[in-house]
């Protein structure tokens, strides 16, 4: 697998955006197969990705991820870390995610490769509500989507909560870290979890997993005011009827969670998203829930066998896919 590093400017007009792209070791010039790109979620970073990249590379995809604005090496200082701009912040995540399309696809235009190629969204946890919003707006060109750990919490709990977050701004400024909104949503998580010996545990059952994202400088930073009404809007807007409505309705589906991850009620909330597209029209959504993993399957000791289920889902819905939905 190689490696290598984009940047770009933010939609956010002050930040650089860093992003990877991870290629097959022996493509050459041969073609991708496709183009896996990676929403990374919350208080967290595109290179935590690398072992699933190496994966998806293994059987021939191209793959790219970026930090989100206030997030890994996008963020221009630790400061930065879990704040998300209160005015826009929603548009300028999805903006960031586009333009690394963009650029993705601009380069292998420009490599000879086919404007037809797959191009597949996989977004987890805060980026499966990204991925969620953003193809109520993109989805022309996208062949099919993987929704990780994400949630379908009450659009009214989300629309309180991001006023509670914009009343906050208000009071104590954009950048305030709020302890209270901090324990609603993320403390909650982690009493979730009987007997967990760190706030973490709710991530993943592999000790070493959690123990990494504690040592991670870039890992677990409280989300700022601002933050957390982007994530809140992120929540609602996702499930605006007319706004899943546009999505194309032979669009492939795929919701994947741990049974055991608190951010999707225990796969409740999972369920309820996928019924949701179903119920609005859409006619391939499908579901995997991994009995006993957590919120990060990806990181689970069973990962192998995730992986191996989200390339045998690829190889269903792409068999006669050529992007152009």
């Amino acid at each position: 697998m190689r490696t290598e590093t984009l940047t770009y400017p933010s939609a956010d007009g002050r930040s650089t955006v860093r992003a990877l792209v991870w290629a097959p070791a022996s493509s050459g010039s041969a073609a991708p197969r496709g183009v896996v790109q990676l929403v990374h979620g919350m208080s967290e970073h595109a290179e935590r990705y690398a072992s699933f990249a190496e994966a998806l590379c293994a059987a021939g995809y191209l793959v790219c991820a970026n930090d989100h604005v206030g997030h890994g090496r996008t963020a221009a200082a630790t400061c930065d870390l879990g704040h998300i701009p209160l005015a826009g912040g929603v548009d300028i995540l999805l903006a960031d995610v586009h333009a690394l399309r963009s650029r993705v696809i601009g380069r292998l235009r420009a490599q000879g490769v086919s404007a037809r190629i797959p191009y597949i969204f996989f977004g987890h946890s805060l980026g499966s509500f990204i991925v969620r919003v953003y193809l109520t707006q993109h989805a022309e060109g996208v062949s099919a989507a993987v929704v990780c750990g994400t949630g379908q919490q009450p659009p009214a709990l989300a629309r309180a909560g991001n006023a509670l977050c914009r009343v906050l701004a208000r009071l104590r400024g954009e950048h305030f870290r709020s302890r209270l909104i901090h324990e609603l949503v993320v403390g909650a998580y982690g009493r979730a979890i009987k007997g967990a010996r760190t706030p973490y545990d709710w991530l993943s059952t592999d000790p070493a997993v959690v123990e990494a994202y504690r040592r991670d400088p870039l890992c677990g930073q409280m989300f700022t005011v601002g933050g957390y009404a982007a994530v809140t809007d992120l929540a609602a807007t996702s499930q605006r009827r007319n706004l899943v409505r546009r999505i194309p309705r032979g669009l492939p589906l795929l919701f994947i969670a741990g049974s055991s991850d608190p951010v999707g009620d225990c796969g409740r909330g999972v369920r309820a998203a996928a019924k949701q597209y179903r119920d609005l029209g859409m006619v391939h959504v499908d579901e995997m829930i991994y009995q006993g993993m957590r919120h990060e399957v990806l990181n689970e000791p069973g990962r192998a066998q995730v992986y191996r289920d989200v390339l045998a889902w690829f190889d269903a819905v792409l068999g006669n896919a050529d992007g152009s939905r």
